[in-house]
């Protein structure tokens, strides 16, 4: 399952490169004169240019599903606001919708694209659109989200996820927007050149589907900034949107060598596409220079070595623990999945006591340009280790806390098949005869 996961994302990065050359087409038609085709190349290309992108939809996350969505929602807006066909108004209602049931925070997006869809309706002086057909459109978009919100409310008695409770509540909004600024503040460095060069071009030829565009790649930035930043510098909120951004860059740099005092002569046409060609390329190493060992193979992908050891626990935990014994983790992933134990949530993503918590604010958890890091600022060691007593545990110690002087010898440190494991001592949920200790 995990391996069919991770081979769809190659899939998925490919439908995120067509759509994108798709909207190019749309957008820049106007634009692009002689250049056409070499646009809808490059727009292809960038589509599978940003390698967070690439990393997260090969990783198993649900980032390029959300992506593809959100591309296909933005090929079909465009296409409504050109057509008024109430097709495509549905299409976006119900891809919006699946996108929304991927990540909810989606619906930030959807706002700009139903106020686009809506201004277009608006000015529609043919009749060849109603109203109503936008209210319905709308309508379908939120059944997906009161569907959503009425099964959790009967699943888990709560409207929303507890990871909404785990990381937005108990900080400060000035708190978390410092904090998120001090996260975002390394991308923004790395995208710098790249929002410049797009910012050109929207200048030299501002226009609403440009500034659709904008918008899109603005809001992912502003919402990472809202929720207080992230616990990895992979730029996870941002990566659906990086597309749009390089599609700008390209067509800035056209327009840019469009407009330099170079003749039409079939050679200055080339130069003048080498000079295009060199600025799509300097903005686009910019945003991917911090990863270039991993694109090049000079190192191993992020987390990798982690996540193999991991699953090497998770495979010593099932050959050593019996039916009833628990394990604790930091890292609620990759463990509980493989394992086949009830596991303790340290963190609280799946624990309403921690995720009800005040966070950690002393910095002890924090990283990463951040003071406090959401769903990783909240815990309680001695509930979750001295109170609850998990079976086996990665470590006594996390942020500001350490039980060890409490229950630390209530663990026992052994290695079995070259895995270090804490486990409970003297449990009878653990085969202790696997593990030959004296």
């Amino acid at each position: 399952a995990v391996l069919a996961i991770q081979v769809s994302g190659g899939f998925f990065m490919l439908v995120i490169a067509y759509f994108n050359m798709q909207i190019a087409g749309i957008v820049f038609s106007a634009e692009t004169g002689q250049d056409t085709s070499l646009l809808r190349v490059l727009a292809f290309l960038s589509g599978m240019a940003y390698y967070p992108l690439i990393y997260w939809s090969l990783m198993g996350m649900e980032t390029g599903l959300l992506t593809i969505f959100l591309m296909a929602s933005i090929f079909f807006a465009l296409k409504y606001v050109r057509s008024l066909e109430s097709r495509y108004l549905f299409l976006v209602a119900v891809l919006g919708g699946l996108a929304f049931l991927t990540r909810n925070d989606t619906i930030l997006y959807f706002i700009g694209l139903w106020v686009y869809m809506g201004a277009a309706s608006l000015r529609d002086k043919g009749g060849r659109h109603s109203p109503f057909q936008h209210l319905a459109a709308i309508g379908l978009y939120f059944i997906f989200i009161m569907g959503q919100l009425g099964f959790q409310y009967l699943y888990y008695g709560d409207l929303l996820p507890n990871t909404f409770v785990l990381k937005l509540t108990g900080m400060s909004f000035f708190d978390r927007v410092q904090n998120g600024l001090g996260f975002v503040w390394l991308f923004i460095k790395e995208t710098a050149l790249a929002f410049l060069l797009a910012l050109t071009g929207f200048c030299i030829q501002a226009r609403k589907d440009k500034a659709l565009l904008f918008y899109l790649v603005v809001v992912s930035v502003l919402y990472q900034v809202y929720l207080g930043g992230d616990p990895w510098l992979y730029w996870r909120m941002m990566a659906p949107t990086m597309p749009l951004l390089l599609l700008l860059c390209i067509d800035a740099a056209f327009a840019l060598v469009r407009r330099a005092p170079i003749s039409n002569m079939s050679p200055s046409i080339n130069l003048k596409r080498g000079l295009a060609l060199m600025l799509i390329i300097l903005g686009l190493v910019s945003m991917n220079f911090r990863f270039l060992s991993e694109i090049s193979f000079r190192s191993r992908p992020y987390q990798v070595t982690r996540n193999a050891r991991n699953v090497n626990t998770a495979i010593v935990l099932n050959d050593v623990l019996r039916e009833d014994a628990t394990v604790g983790v930091f890292w609620a992933g990759t463990i509980p999945y493989y394992v086949d134990n009830a596991a303790i949530d340290f963190l609280g993503k799946s624990d309403r006591y921690i995720a009800n918590l005040p966070p950690d604010m002393s910095g002890a958890a924090g990283f990463f340009g951040m003071t406090s890091v959401p769903g990783h600022n909240k815990y309680d060691l001695t509930y979750s280790i001295v109170t609850l007593r998990p079976t086996y545990i990665p470590k006594l110690f996390y942020g500001g806390q350490d039980v060890s002087p409490v229950i630390g010898d209530q663990y026992v440190r052994v290695k079995y098949r070259y895995i270090t494991l804490l486990l409970l001592k003297s449990s009878s949920d653990v085969n202790w005869e696997k593990l030959n200790l004296p």
